[in-house]
């Protein structure tokens, strides 16, 4: 099977090749950059659409059996800002599913950068002093310091993918 992610970001490459293993599926995986259309910071909804127009856009790019997206953002919450992820999933006879991931609060020194229009990844930065946290443990890293961005990312994969290989589902 080959499986293509709408993405470079090794973070989340290692995160679908982890799930397929976990799953027991046997891919080479492919992945592409692509446009998902949406702010640099998705929030509520367009995270949902960043996710779909990856996996969409990496499967019109190759030749994959099954296309993924993933896409972080953030959405607003009983009056605190949420940071989760979206993983939309798609085939090539036009099948698709998503699921999302744990969802996490945000202290107020990073909801302060991002009040001023920083994307999270680099609000994350500014606060700890860090450099490429999104393309290593994440926010939610950083903060949990036992969960980094690819565990967080593992689970929603494999209930993205569930349609896709557990086939006896009516």
């Amino acid at each position: 099977m080959l499986v293509s992610v709408g993405s470079k970001n090794k973070v989340k490459i290692e995160a679908v090749n982890d799930a397929l293993k976990e799953i027991g599926i046997s891919a080479q995986i492919i992945s592409v950059e692509v446009d998902p259309q949406v702010p640099n910071q998705p929030y509520c909804e367009e995270t949902f659409a960043g996710a779909r127009r990856r996996a969409i856009l990496s499967l019109a790019q190759t030749a994959s059996d099954l296309g993924i997206g993933i896409e972080g953002g953030l959405c607003v919450a009983q009056n605190r800002i949420l940071a989760f992820a979206v993983v939309h999933a798609v085939d090539k006879e036009g099948n698709e599913n998503f699921s999302i991931s744990s969802a996490f609060t945000l202290p107020p020194s990073i909801v302060k950068e991002l009040n001023n229009g920083v994307e999270l990844g680099y609000a994350v930065d500014k606060v700890f002093s860090k450099s490429g946290s999104k393309y290593n443990e994440g926010a939610v890293g950083i903060l949990t310091g036992i969960i980094d961005r690819k565990r967080l990312y593992v689970e929603p994969v494999i209930l993205a993918l569930y349609p896709f290989y557990r086939t006896n589902i009516p």
